[in-house]
């Protein structure tokens, strides 16, 4: 019967200290019987204290979070990201305008070197017309790729700056309008 008493007695100390809302002093104590006591009163006679145990709950000691800051932190991360992202793309894209350029004066110096050929008489002029048509296929298809990855790269710009946007405007709304809504009761 003891060791149930003990076992009961622990068990209840260990969900009084696991407890948030619980602090102060757990005493524990053995009466006439021999029965230990686990309590947050001391017994009537202060003699019978085995020992007593001190505890405070961490919601005690730490200050909580303030919640209407921590979506802002957020929406700042993902601003920042968006920012380095819209960097980024805005390089890429200048850099395929100047490779865009550079591939549309190639083209037109090529066909202007291929009309001079055709004009030549003769296997040399027809094999260098050959030779330049093919570059030609070449530069226009690398044009044509160059100029889908500019439109794919001004799309992600329009998608970034759309984003920091979004950003900006939840942020300058209170919380309560941003954040999750909480049904009516």
């Amino acid at each position: 019967m003891k060791v149930v008493w003990v076992t009961i007695g622990v068990l209840w100390a260990v969900l009084v200290l696991m407890s948030p809302a619980a602090a102060g002093e757990v005493y524990t104590w053995t009466d006439a019987d021999g029965n230990i006591h686990i309590t947050d009163r001391p017994p009537e006679e202060r003699s019978q204290v085995d020992s007593v145990i001190r505890y405070s709950t961490p919601a005690e000691t730490e200050v909580p979070p303030d919640p209407t800051t921590q979506p802002d932190s957020v929406a700042m991360q993902q601003a920042e990201q968006l920012k380095i992202q819209l960097t980024r793309l805005q390089e890429r894209k200048a850099q395929l305008e100047k490779i865009i350029a550079a591939n549309k004066t190639s083209i037109a110096e090529a066909e202007k070197d291929a009309a001079y050929y055709r004009k030549r008489s003769g296997s040399y002029g027809r094999r260098n017309v050959k030779s330049i048509e093919r570059q030609l296929v070449v530069l226009n298809d690398n044009l044509t790729t160059y100029q889908t990855d500019l439109r794919y790269v001004e799309e992600d710009i329009t998608e970034a700056q759309k984003g920091l946007e979004t950003i900006e405007l939840n942020r300058k709304r209170p919380f309560s309008e941003t954040g999750p809504s909480t049904p009516a009761n």
